[in-house]
């Protein structure tokens, strides 16, 4: 059995000035580019942040 190796990216996001909409179209920009989200970033209930990541090829 192999180990699988990931590679992670951290998205940023504009705190208040994002909406939910927003923070789908992100996601789904990643998801077409073959990442998945694994964690949100919050501060203060606002989202920050978002981690992706995907399988090394």
């Amino acid at each position: 059995m192999s180990d699988q190796q990931y590679v992670y990216t951290l998205h940023e996001t504009e705190g208040n000035k994002q909406s939910i909409g927003d923070l789908d179209a992100i996601i789904n920009e990643y998801a077409s580019e073959g990442w998945h989200l694994t964690e949100t970033i919050a501060r203060n209930g606002t989202t920050i942040g978002l981690v992706f990541e995907r399988e090394v090829s």
